[in-house]
């Protein structure tokens, strides 16, 4: 019989941390920075178009590197049919169940609290009526799904506003001082994670913590190759985060 430690097992062999914030990291999504900035060009834009509506805290599970094995089944997961679609998503819920029971208390501990008391994901506004990120948080992962609301739905401008981040790209029912656990795939730019917390706290959420499979990178841009060297010189553990990145139980 499946296990989820069975089912997440061989990910270990292509997961990469991503490097703790410093010189050259954004300190929010873990992605490159310019020389001298605590955080990258685009979590300063979120910051500054959205103010106290950004997450409280960002936690990619790993690198998503482009072209490598993660990152394209991230893809594969939304875009393949029939059993090979069943296999991805169903690791991947396993990779997402095995993290947040080792390691939710380290995000709640990041934003100061004791756990979380709502889960939703974060819904697609690219005319995807679907997606398999809401079933699996809400259906198959077993810490996350007596939690999971439906919170979230793209405003009828989302489409129009392409890939910037807005404070008018979703609204949220509403919400009474909840704290949130934000799902995502794959963080790129973060722009529509970093809405969709905005639309949460305009609903009345207290903190939002925002988790993503994947911190996408594309290692022939710029100086990710060479942060990318460096995150590979980091054993890859299920022990560690990036909130406590030391091996913890």
């Amino acid at each position: 019989m499946a296990t989820v430690v069975g089912l997440s097992a061989r990910y270990a062999n292509f997961r990469v941390h991503p490097l703790l914030p410093g010189p050259g990291v954004c300190q929010i999504c873990r992605g490159t920075a310019n020389a001298g900035y605590p955080t990258c060009w685009q979590c300063q834009k979120a910051r500054d178009v959205l103010g106290e509506g950004v997450a409280d805290v960002v936690v990619p599970l790993s690198l998503a590197l482009k072209g490598e094995q993660y990152a394209n089944e991230l893809w594969r997961y939304k875009n393949t049919a029939g059993p090979q679609q069943q296999h991805f998503r169903m690791g991947l819920a396993a990779v997402l169940w095995r993290f947040l029971a080792l390691h939710e208390g380290c995000i709640a501990y990041g934003c100061a609290l004791a756990g979380f008391d709502t889960v939703t994901t974060v819904p697609s506004t690219s005319g995807r009526g679907y997606h398999p990120l809401r079933d699996m948080v809400a259906e198959i992962v077993g810490v996350t799904r007596e939690r999971y609301r439906d919170l979230l739905t793209p405003t009828s401008d989302a489409s129009a506003l392409g890939r910037a981040v807005s404070a008018e790209r979703y609204m949220s029912s509403a919400l009474w001082g909840e704290s949130v656990l934000l799902i995502d795939d794959t963080w790129t730019t973060g722009n529509h994670a970093q809405s969709a917390s905005a639309a949460l706290k305009a609903a009345g959420a207290g903190s939002v913590a925002t988790v993503v499979l994947g911190r996408h990178l594309n290692v022939n841009y710029g100086d990710t190759a060479v942060y990318v060297e460096q995150a590979r010189l980091r054993r890859f553990t299920w022990q560690s985060c990036a909130i406590r990145p030391w091996v913890h139980e």
